[in-house]
């Protein structure tokens, strides 16, 4: 009978749920819930009768458990609902105004319904095709303003065309003279009001732009101070020391611009994000850093560890021109040492191939002594270049302006090939990032995506040559007298032993090899005997499941760079998303500006799904700590959030989010200060309701192997943990706790 009645009652919850769950109704018992708490503390720190605190008590536990019920769920997130987070505009949002489902308030609009042909025309506006070509839109926009001066619908096409040159035309000036010829009749309107503010926003976007003017001018001073510095022979000392206190002040200029600017963002992103348009407008607004995006790209999603690895064996395998590689982390294991043997191979058949290691990440391969002899044999062709990024050894005298920039990484992780194809994502080059769980149960879960299009190839190597050109970067050079120690038959050994591998061939030494190459390939042979699972490379086509998608490259400098176009096209995601965010992301330190995005978002009623590690099965500590330390204030006040934690042996790595299910976002950046303020980073915005129907898919899945993190409210209004870290600890669970009092180092985290 007990197992009836839950069963009743689960089908019961589910019929609910299927009928969708009210993130509005959500918010107002958050708002019950304060409000009914203020009035029960107010009346007991004012003495009111005993009676009244007892009723009032009442009211706010009541509110508490209502409000309890409406955050606190155990149930998964949906895996195959679909709601209108994938469909289009409807009449019904452009009758009330906000056409573009941008955060204005559509109950501060007085007209609810609008005449029939002015919904026709806001509807044509901003559809997908009339977006990409609005001026006939707007012309019968300005005509029905004209034939209706005196109408009180007016004012409301006045706004819609005001946006439409704001967000289709890039014309700030004309948008804003069109708004203040709003509430001519009635200036205290609502619809006035709102314009007023959106003139403010528009303002305030022109501040924007000069910050960031301001930001390339001081960066490109500081390089060239820098330049001069480092062009300086230390023969003429006193000029070489004179030079480096000029590119310092410079630097500190920067610097203080640099945050400065930030300070101004924490305050343009706030007043500004009920003007943000939805995520479609803001992926089609966004101007890539160098070429176009005019075309669509075949994209292929892999969360799969050998797939992931077989497609950038194909694509390098049949590379015919040229190949640029850059990585944080490529260890010293068969896949580094394949990887750079495949390089070696398609060096010596004249291809261009250029290749960036981080010097923080990849100390091995890096380091001068008894490291570099390696990539030494690479460079012995003319047409190859190999760069580290960042050396200890160009930085310590850096570090008297900002610790940070020893520490400075770039953490992108590029492939391009002829021009044509593109794999970005979270895989670093080990082994960790290529096997499947079965034969490494220490394997991360990853993502990465290849992408055929000529343009994506573009913006990626423009994001290559950003960082690959970088004064910052020291070459590695053939020997004088050429390497001393060759290792040319160890790299040609780990692209044989490799190879014979993915076919599931059998491979014998060759009998006449030396004995670096016989060693070499006997070790490589005994690395690979458990790797099973990586023997299905014959056949393996990178875009068998591939879709055809808008694509764009959005790119991020390191610290001593002006860039940061991640940051901000994924806080305008966040505040401009109507029905569900999901972030999957190992290492969760909150920024300022990007707590404050979410919880713009949880306060509009949007639920937000993440993904994270547990202290069970993190790689960081540090990084767990800080989240330690933060994990009950992110409850406290971003409503509408649920945490999903990995546990055991699962290790999350991939870096990925999904906005209203439309668009979706693979690379490298966490969400932690070291992506958003100090390191390089890349990631790739895909525009499609398919393709966001494959990420999210994933991510269900990783969620269904994963803990939830509840909590309760006390009656100070403090979160209590019903499951949360504590529940899941892991190895030298007691250092992270240590650490995680320390949060003010997290900036360096």
């Amino acid at each position: 009978m007990k197992k009836l009645l839950s069963m009743l009652l689960f089908s019961a919850l589910l019929l609910l749920g299927g009928n969708g769950v009210s993130w509005a109704d959500a918010r107002s018992d958050y708002e019950n819930y304060v409000a009914a708490y203020n009035a029960y503390r107010t009346a007991v720190n004012e003495n009111k009768p005993a009676s009244e605190i007892k009723t009032l008590s009442g009211a706010y536990l009541k509110a508490k458990a209502t409000y309890e019920g409406s955050i606190n769920r155990n149930s998964k997130p949906d895996e195959t609902s679909e709601d209108s987070a994938t469909t289009e505009v409807t009449s019904s949002e452009a009758a009330t105004c906000v056409a573009t489902g941008e955060g204005e308030n559509s109950a501060s609009i007085a007209q609810k319904q609008l005449p029939t042909g002015l919904q026709r025309i806001l509807e044509q506006l901003w559809s997908e095709k009339g977006r990409k070509a609005p001026e006939s839109a707007m012309k019968l926009l300005a005509s029905f303003i004209e034939s209706s001066a005196g109408s009180k619908y007016a004012d409301v096409a006045r706004y819609e065309l005001a946006k439409a040159y704001e967000l289709l035309k890039d014309d700030a000036v004309s948008a804003s003279k069109i708004l203040k010829q709003i509430g001519k009749n009635n200036p205290n309107s609502k619809i006035a009001l709102l314009a007023k503010e959106r003139i403010n926003f528009l303002a305030a976007g022109q501040k924007h732009l000069q910050w960031k003017n301001a930001l390339n001018s001081t960066y490109g001073v500081s390089q060239e101070t820098y330049a001069k510095y480092r062009n300086t022979s230390w023969l003429a000392f006193p000029v070489k020391v004179t030079r480096w206190f000029g590119y310092a002040g410079k630097m500190a200029d920067f610097n203080n611009t640099q945050s400065d600017f930030e300070k101004f963002q924490v305050w343009y992103e706030d007043m500004g994000a009920k003007f943000v348009p939805p995520v479609d407008v803001t992926f089609d607004k966004f101007k890539v850093a160098n070429g176009t995006s005019n075309e669509t790209s075949e994209v292929s999603l892999f969360y799969s560890n050998s797939k992931a690895w077989y497609s950038r064996w194909k694509l390098l395998e049949e590379a015919r021109s040229s190949i640029d590689v850059q990585y944080f982390i490529m260890d010293e294991d068969i896949f580094g040492y394949s990887l750079l043997g495949m390089l070696l191979k398609k060096a010596q058949q004249g291809l261009k191939v250029r290749l960036l290691l981080d010097a923080r990440g990849t100390k091995k391969f890096t380091r001068k002594l008894l490291g570099q002899d390696f990539l030494q044999e690479l460079t012995e062709y003319p047409n190859v270049e190999v760069k580290v990024f960042n050396p200890v050894h160009t930085n310590l005298l850096s570090v008297v302006t900002d610790l940070r920039k020893l520490m400075a990484s770039n953490h992108d992780k590029i492939i391009v090939i002829d021009k044509e194809y593109a794999i970005i994502g979270g895989r670093n080059v080990s082994m960790d990032y290529f096997l499947e769980p079965e034969d490494h149960p220490g394997a991360y879960r990853d993502c990465d995506v290849v992408v055929r299009s000529n343009e994506i190839a573009q913006q990626l190597d423009f994001a290559f040559d950003e960082e690959f050109a970088k004064l910052k970067t020291y070459s590695i050079s053939k020997e004088l007298w050429g390497n001393v120690d060759v290792m040319r038959d160890t790299l040609v050994a780990g692209y044989d032993a490799m190879y014979k591998h993915l076919l599931n061939e059998r491979f014998s030494v060759p009998a006449d090899a030396n004995k670096k190459y016989t060693k070499a390939a006997n070790s490589f042979l005994s690395e690979l005997k458990g790797y099973s699972h990586l023997r299905d490379f014959t056949g393996f086509d990178p875009f068998a499941t591939s879709i055809e998608a808008p694509c764009k490259i959005i790119d991020k400098h390191s610290l001593g760079g002006p860039r940061n176009d991640i940051t901000d096209e994924m806080i305008k995601y966040i505040d401009g998303c109507k029905k569900e965010i999901m972030l999957q992301n190992p290492y969760v330190v909150l920024t300022e500006r990007m707590f404050n995005a979410l919880k713009r978002a949880g306060r509009r009623g949007v639920p937000i799904i993440m993904h994270t590690n547990s202290p069970a099965s993190t790689d960081s500590l540090a990084t767990q700590a800080m989240f330690y330390a933060d994990w009950k204030r992110i409850f406290k006040e971003i409503p509408n959030i649920r945490i999903y934690v990995y546990k055991g042996s699962n290790k999350l790595h991939a870096k990925n989010w999904l906005f209203d299910r439309k668009i979706g976002v693979v690379g490298t950046y966490n969400l932690d200060y070291m992506s958003e303020q100090i390191n390089s980073e890349v990631v790739a915005a895909v525009k499609s309701v398919e393709f966001a129907k494959q990420l999210r898919a994933e991510m269900i899945s990783d969620i269904n192997k994963s803990e939830q993190y509840q909590y309760s409210i006390n009656e100070k209004g403090e979160v209590e943990s019903v499951l949360g870290p504590d529940d899941l600890p892991g190895k030298k669970f007691w250092v992270l706790k240590l650490l995680s009092k320390f949060t003010i180092f997290k900036k360096l985290i």
